[in-house]
């Protein structure tokens, strides 16, 4: 109640912009990473127009910095550059995958920025079923994956092997996101949602003070209408989630996913299929989502001090229940009202 009723505060003061026309709630989405994004923002149209204007331009300069479908990119130049050498890198770059090392770390490397030669074997299993996945393959590539192998000080990014490869597809939408708020707070925009790609990011409420509602998708439902296994308020908060209930193949006869632990090179063991994150940055969000998916459970909940130190604040994760219903491990999760 007490979320609620700031919310309706916010929202009387918010009735009228400062041209004297009623604020409303402005919506607007389009293509991006392969996916989706969604934006809603509470304002006047001049503002909405702002927020479309700040949403395309972040969006286009993490496409440049951190897409591995170009090659001009920064991170296919950081990639190319097989040398032990310093190189420069951007702010943006040398911040999120600053961002990346700290998850890394806490989660002892369940996720990993260096992961790059795995996902290409995944990418070349996918598009190739028939053939098995090479053990020789899968320990070339894991001796070149690990956090350790690189590091970024200031805007000086060094790899400690030459042939070190980035791929910082599990956190580039949650940091898009980040960025994209900070703009639209920084002009006045102050009640948004942002969707990048399914990773989500809320701010303020909507025009009549209600909370903006999420919900966690049940892993078994239509990819073309899903549903929600829960839904809570968000507010002030990111809420990512990771899956490996869509983006698989079989292999050899075998079920291949695309997380892999980089620590091993293999799918994780464990039963859990879906895992959902909230955060105060959806970039720590995002990346964790990653992670408790490698990490399963147990190992979850081992870690989960460290990730609250990155500013976690709940877990869900979904593991097949009895009757094709789902078993939901909380951490920290917050309880609704019945």
């Amino acid at each position: 109640m007490v979320a609620r009723r700031s919310c309706l505060l916010a929202s009387l003061a918010m009735l009228v912009s400062c041209s004297g026309e009623p604020e409303r709630l402005h919506t607007f989405s389009g293509p991006t990473m392969g996916s989706t994004y969604e934006v809603k923002v509470v304002g006047a149209s001049k503002q909405a127009g702002l927020a479309r204007d700040i949403v395309e331009l972040e969006l286009q300069a993490f496409d440049r910095a951190f897409s591995n479908w170009r090659d001009d990119s920064e991170i296919a130049r950081i990639n190319a550059h097989r040398s032990t050498a310093p190189l420069e890198v951007s702010e943006r770059f040398a911040d999120v995958l600053g961002t990346a090392l700290r998850v890394a770390a806490v989660t002892g490397g369940a996720f990993d920025p260096t992961v790059k030669p795995l996902s290409d074997l995944y990418r070349a299993a996918k598009q190739a079923p028939d053939e098995p996945l090479s053990g020789a393959a899968l320990a070339e590539a894991a001796a070149l994956v690990g956090y350790q192998l690189v590091t970024v000080d200031g805007l000086q990014l060094t790899k400690v092997l030459p042939d070190v490869q980035l791929d910082l597809d599990g956190i580039v939408a949650g940091a898009a996101a980040d960025a994209i708020a900070a703009h639209l707070e920084g002009v006045g925009v102050s009640s948004f949602y942002l969707q990048i790609t399914g990773e989500v990011l809320c701010r303020g409420c909507k025009p009549d003070g209600a909370p903006w509602l999420i919900g966690v998708v049940d892993p078994s439902s239509d990819e073309g209408a899903q549903a929600a296994v829960v839904a809570l308020p968000l507010r002030d908060e990111a809420l990512c989630s990771s899956g490996n209930y869509r983006n698989a193949t079989v292999v050899d006869g075998r079920v291949v996913h695309h997380v892999f632990d980089p620590r091993t090179g293999r799918n994780p063991e464990h039963s859990v299929v879906s895992a959902s994150v909230l955060a105060s940055s959806c970039a720590v969000a995002d990346a964790l989502g990653t992670a408790l998916l490698v990490l399963g459970d147990q190992q979850a909940k081992q870690m989960w001090p460290g990730m609250q130190g990155l500013g976690a604040s709940g877990a869900l994760l979904l593991l097949p229940g009895e009757d094709q219903s789902w078993e939901k491990v909380e951490i920290a999760w917050p309880q609704q009202d019945s």
